[in-house]
């Protein structure tokens, strides 16, 4: 079965990134004439959270598109089922998706560490996202750069580490990988998927 394209759009912490890949997501929208729907994969912990959620289920709003939200903190390749070819999939983002999985996996440091517990959380990932590439027309996924962030400790060591790993697979697939720098998005790749 073919899958979506597939479009990974990297950034720091407020870099623009969300907005950068929603406009993507109208793109593929535009070009393949079904639905927009928005996969969050935030969980609400504090006010500081819920009022980025509030801003961006704004300015969703305000966009003039049509949103359908799916609300997956984990597991999110279970959302496949509602998709069409035709419809375009933003997930927001690869970064809470990975931390809900860490936690929800294992609260024990002593797992943290170990290579097979990472691994089977990357495992999970590419393969929801698998799912939804072959329920839907286009995907874009929002991630992160923490590559530029300090590893304070083994956690954050073994989390980033993950993360870098599951976004070389994601440059590695993507017909398009974008880099968003203060408001700016940069092209690090675009054209066919290796």
């Amino acid at each position: 079965m073919e899958k979506a394209q597939l479009t990974i759009v990297l950034g720091g912490v407020r870099s623009g990134k969300s907005k950068a890949a929603e406009r993507q997501a109208f793109l593929e929208a535009e070009r393949l004439g079904g639905c927009l729907h928005y996969v969050a994969c935030g969980r609400v912990t504090d006010e500081e959270m819920a009022a980025r959620v509030r801003s961006h289920q704004r300015e969703r709003k305000e966009s003039g598109r049509q949103w359908t939200t799916w609300e997956q903190p984990v597991a999110v390749g279970d959302a496949a089922k509602h998709f069409k070819k035709q419809d375009t999939v933003l997930i927001d983002c690869l970064t809470t998706w990975l931390t809900n999985e860490w936690f929800t996996s294992s609260r024990d440091e002593n797992d943290w560490v170990q290579p097979a517990f990472y691994q089977n959380i990357q495992s999970k990932i590419q393969s929801g996202i698998d799912q939804i590439r072959k329920a839907a027309g286009a995907v874009v996924i929002v991630s992160n750069e923490l590559s530029y962030e300090p590893f304070a400790s083994p956690l954050v060591f073994h989390y980033a580490k993950a993360l870098g790993e599951l976004h070389q697979w994601l440059v590695k697939e993507a017909a398009l990988a974008v880099l968003v720098e203060h408001g700016y998005p940069l092209a690090k790749k675009k054209g066919a998927n290796a």
